[in-house]
């Protein structure tokens, strides 16, 4: 089957991945300029899925990576077409199934890096191996000692937020084309 994945989130590509690995024809699309930023999901890891082909471009901890890094390293493993700073409405091809994995969530999130030793107690933290932390509030980010390295914004479902939920959610936009091909 040819197949457009709309997104090449996480979430989009792990879809594409097992598409690919059931031998689809799969291309991606999606209007950002680089696969992996603006980075708009935590790298919260919570051990679920097996993330260690990918350890050494991701430098994994026990709580996380850095997720941009992880999208493009998946990227590179997918033998699918990418389309990338596309207006998506204005992308008009012949496909077999279209898959949209962009988010709907409303819940918005505001997120920092600052370094090791200096994060504030907020809803989701990531330490990550050089050093630095990356933390997630739903509220106001506070001030941190030195300041942020990075600040960043997302929307997302705190139930959705990790690498290992995006990346099982991905399989399962990718079983459900199965499931209609069966039928």
């Amino acid at each position: 089957m040819k197949i457009l994945v709309i997104g090449a989130n996480l979430i989009g590509l792990s879809c594409a991945q097992s598409l690919c690995n059931q031998n689809h024809d799969v291309t991606i699309i999606d209007s950002v300029n680089e696969i992996g930023h603006p980075q708009n999901y935590p790298g919260l890891v919570e051990g679920i899925v097996d993330l260690s082909e990918f350890d050494t471009q991701i430098h994994l901890t026990d709580t996380g990576c850095r997720r941009s890094w992880l999208e493009k390293s998946l990227a590179q493993s997918i033998p699918a077409t990418f389309h990338l700073s596309v207006n998506i409405e204005n992308f008009s091809k012949e496909y077999d199934e279209i898959i949209d994995t962009r988010s709907t969530c409303v819940e918005k999130w505001e997120g920092g890096v600052t370094l090791n030793g200096r994060e504030p107690t907020l809803e989701i933290i990531v330490h990550r191996s050089d050093g630095t932390v990356e933390c997630w509030t739903q509220g106001e980010l506070p001030n941190v000692e030195g300041g942020w390295l990075e600040r960043f914004s997302g929307y997302f479902d705190i139930h959705t937020a990790s690498i290992d939920s995006a990346i099982i959610k991905g399989r399962e936009f990718a079983e459900s084309v199965q499931i209609k091909k069966s039928r």
